[in-house]
């Protein structure tokens, strides 16, 4: 299985639902590596969908999302890892390409929360502003969960007056129709509500396995 991941990660253009389980195969090898990329597949996978896919089967894969994220974000900071620098400077990367949402930076503020280091928390979500702020088209609902999440780090370190506006922003910008299904993952990962959204145009129908499989 192993061998046959392998040959689908070296195509040029894998079809999404063989890329999400060449994925969850490497994870088995390399979960560091290979957990947020499995996130961005799945994230990939469920945006591809036609609106009539079946909501149960969404969000079970949204949950395996969110979950392969966390997961990878809390034993990095087990590890004691430098986990801020070496994250920042993937997304920073990844950001000259407009490589996809930067959902990595936000379960690491989760995971640096959660471990008593508000402050790492902190910087780690202002990262993840800057990087989607400085993207070539803004992705507003994916910016507006960001700063939701500062908004809520900052009023729980009691600094409200700096929260006001970051909240107000976040809430405007995720009120526009048309967000990605994707940003469900962030949603699930900070426990932000999920908003109203037409989700945009799939390119196929999923079915009735564990992973649906829409056409290329």
């Amino acid at each position: 299985m192993v061998t046959w991941a392998r040959v689908v990660l070296l195509q040029d253009r894998p079809r999404r639902y063989e890329l999400v389980q060449a994925y969850r195969i490497m994870t088995t090898v390399r979960p560091d590596v290979y957990r947020p990329r499995l996130a961005r597949a799945l994230g990939d996978l469920v945006d591809g969908f036609t609106p009539a896919a079946p909501a149960g089967a969404v969000e079970a894969l949204l949950d395996e999302a969110a979950t392969a994220l966390l997961t990878w974000a809390r034993d990095l900071i087990s590890a004691k890892i430098d986990v801020l620098t070496e994250v920042v400077t993937r997304q920073r990367r990844r950001r000259v390409v407009d490589d996809g949402p930067g959902w990595d930076l936000l379960a690491v503020a989760v995971a640096l929360e959660e471990a008593g280091r508000a402050d790492a928390a902190l910087a780690a979500v202002e990262e993840l502003i800057a990087v989607e702020r400085g993207r070539r088209v803004l992705p507003g609902g994916r910016l507006g969960i960001a700063l939701l999440h500062c908004a809520g780090l900052l009023e729980r370190r009691e600094r409200s007056h700096a929260a006001a506006p970051l909240k107000a922003e976040g809430l405007r910008l995720l009120s526009a129709a048309g967000q990605p299904r994707s940003n469900a993952i962030a949603a699930k990962l900070t426990g932000t509500p999920p908003t109203a959204r037409t989700p945009k145009a799939g390119r196929g129908v999923p079915g009735t396995h564990r992973t649906p499989m829409p056409s290329r």
